[in-house]
C-alpha cells in the first residue's frame, strides 16, 4: 500500500530526499505551530480583565481556536492531496502570521474570536508537514520519522502554556500573539526555502476531494 502513495522510484532515493536538517526543521515547525492552539489559555485572565469579559465569554476564546483547528482538519487537510504541500504550507503560514497580528491588535472580543479561529485553521500546517515527511521516506524509516515529528508536536503542546504564561505576565497578553506571529514568519520563510516540492497525489477538484475524504468515516 505504501509504494503507490509514496510515488518514489526506489526506497533509497525516497530516504535520501528527507535530510536530517529538513526533518529537524519540520519537527521544530510542528512544535511552534501546534503551540498556537494553546497559547491563549494561560493569558485568559489578562484578556478578561482588559475587555471585562464573563467566564463564558472567556471560554469562547480557546473553544473557537479548537473549532478552527477541527474545521481545517475536515476541509483543509484533504487539499494536501491535490495541491503541492509546500505551496499550501506557505499559504497557511501567511494566514497564521496575519491571524496572530490581528489578535495582537484586537480592539474587541469579536475581532479576537475571529482571529483565534483563523489561528486554529492555519495550525493545519502540522497536518500538512506530517504526511509530507512520511511521503519522503522509505517504509522502513517511516516509523522513526513519524516518531520524531510527533515528539515535536508533544513538545509544542507541553511548552506552549509555560511560554505563553511567562511572556504574558511580563509583557502583556498581546505580546504573546506578537511572539507567535514572529515564530510563524520565521518558520514560514524557512519552510518555503528548504522544503522540497512534491507532486499532488490526485487531480480531484475540491468538492469531490472533500466527499472522498468524508467517505472514510463510513
Amino acid at each position: 500500500m505504501d509504494k503507490p502513495v509514496l510515488n518514489q522510484p526506489s526506497s533509497q532515493s525516497s530516504s535520501q530526499s528527507l535530510s536530517r536538517f529538513i526533518l529537524l526543521l519540520m519537527t521544530a515547525a510542528i512544535a511552534a505551530t501546534a503551540a498556537n492552539l494553546y497559547y491563549n489559555q494561560p493569558i485568559l485572565p489578562l484578556i478578561g480583565a482588559e475587555f471585562d469579559l464573563t467566564d463564558s465569554q472567556l471560554g469562547s476564546i480557546p473553544a473557537l481556536t479548537q473549532f478552527g483547528y477541527a474545521f481545517a482538519l475536515l476541509f483543509i487537510s484533504p487539499l494536501g492531496d491535490s495541491i503541492a504541500r509546500r505551496r499550501l504550507i506557505g499559504i497557511l503560514s501567511c494566514l497564521l502570521v496575519a491571524a496572530c497580528g490581528f489578535a495582537a491588535v484586537s480592539p474587541s472580543l469579536p475581532i479576537l474570536l475571529l482571529s483565534v479561529f483563523l489561528i486554529g485553521v492555519s495550525a493545519n500546517i502540522t497536518q500538512q508537514l506530517i504526511p509530507f515527511a512520511a511521503s519522503m521516506v522509505s517504509p522502513e524509516n517511516k516509523g522513526a520519522t513519524l516518531g520524531t515529528l510527533m515528539m515535536g508536536l508533544t513538545i509544542g503542546i507541553l511548552l506552549s502554556r509555560t511560554l505563553s504564561g511567562f511572556v504574558g505576565e511580563q509583557l502583556g497578553w498581546r505580546s504573546v500573539f506578537v511572539m507567535s506571529a514572529a515564530f510563524a514568519a520565521v518558520f514560514g520563510v524557512l519552510l518555503r526555502v528548504f522544503l522540497p516540492t512534491n507532486t499532488p497525489h490526485t487531480t480531484l477538484r475540491y468538492f469531490p476531494l472533500i466527499k472522498s475524504s468524508l467517505s472514510l468515516f463510513v
